[in-house]
Parts: C-alpha cells; structure tokens; sequence
C-alpha cells in the first residue's frame, strides 16, 4: 500500500510541475528533447517510430514527426482499445479524433501491433537510474510491450522514455509488471539503461 501511495503522490506532483512550466521554458525544453532524439543511432536506424500526442502538459514531439517525415520514416501514434493499445499511422491525410480520455490520436481502420516497431517514444509521469518507468497508473504500455518480458535481450522495439529533467527520479520500485526503459531523452540528459555499455550523456 505504501509503495501505492507514493507514487500516486509522485504522480500528482509531477503533473503540476509539468503542467506549471512557463511557455519559454516548454518551448526550449521541447527543442532540445527533439535535438536529442534525432542525434541517437536508434532514430537514425529506425524506420517504424511510434510516438505519443501530447497530453497534460507532456513534452511535444512535433517537430520530431515532422522532421520523420521528411527522412522517409513510417510514423505511428497510439490507439486506445477497451481491451489494450495499438498503433495507427500518423499522416497528415489521416483523420484524427479524441480517445475516452481525451488524448488526440489517429483514426484509421487498420492497426498496427507493436511488434512491428523499431523505435518507441514513451510518454511517462517519471523515470529512475535502472530504467523503472511510472505512467498513468492504467498500463497500456506496460500490456502492448509485456512480450518484451520474456526475452532475455532485444533488438526493437526499443522504448525511448520522453520527460523533462525534473521527472528523472533516483529510484522507483519495480512491479512484477513494469516494462524497464531502454533509455530515456530529457532536455538536459540522454540515458541508456540496457544493452552493452550503459551510459548517462550529460549535456556538455
């Protein structure tokens, strides 16, 4: 229950944080975030990217999908299902409605599983040193990704955590359910938790 408690804490007081950023301070941060994803190996590599719709104060990745686009990458963002998430083609000829929580996403007829993506960036409320990601608390990435449990390595998809500086927290305690991060992109740091030379790189 304790465990419960505090990250339902954690939760409500990084919302507000992120929420209560100045627009220049979002607007410099969303930059950056998107400067730092594009020079990874894993986006230069990656053909299929999943990405999320800004939501709650989320960073923006907009700049990053319209610069995907223009590299001849095959973008697609979350579709929630009663029954789990999916993944449909963000294009600009394809429609877009609100899911039952108010969240932007794509309405297409045909979805992708998550099985066909290279790279995946994850929105998330916080993140530790070893890669324990703390969402929403409704596991919709923790259920489209729980294939990934049962290999010992993997090549893709690779889960890419997006949040700013002051959602990196020094530990997280792990559930049975949590699905780690293979690294994670804030403003001011890229992080690398799993695969052969972990790293945290700093902005120099």
């Amino acid at each position: 229950m304790k465990a419960q408690n505090d990250r339902s804490r954690l939760r409500r007081e990084v919302r507000h944080a992120r929420r209560a950023l100045r627009e220049d301070q979002r607007l410099a941060a969303d930059r950056a975030i998107c400067r730092r994803i594009q020079s990874l190996g894993a986006y230069r590599r990656a053909r299929t990217i999943a990405v999320y719709l800004a939501f709650d104060g989320e960073p923006s990745l907009k700049r990053l999908v319209d610069a995907a686009a223009r590299h001849g990458k095959r973008v697609f963002a979350p579709v929630l299902l009663r029954d789990g998430m999916r993944f449909a083609p963000l294009a600009s000829s394809a429609g877009m409605g609100r899911n039952f929580f108010g969240i932007d996403e794509p309405a297409a007829e045909r979805l992708a599983d998550a099985r066909v993506l290279d790279l995946v960036l994850t929105p998330l409320v916080a993140f530790d040193s070893n890669g324990v990601r703390l969402g929403m608390g409704r596991g919709y990435y923790d259920r489209a990704f729980h294939f990934l449990r049962h290999r010992r390595h993997w090549t893709r998809p690779k889960l890419l955590g997006i949040g700013y500086s002051f959602q990196h927290v020094p530990q997280l305690e792990q559930q049975v359910w949590d699905i780690p991060l293979w690294g994670a992109v804030t403003e001011a740091s890229t992080y690398r938790f799993h695969g052969p030379a972990a790293i945290h790189r700093p902005e120099s």
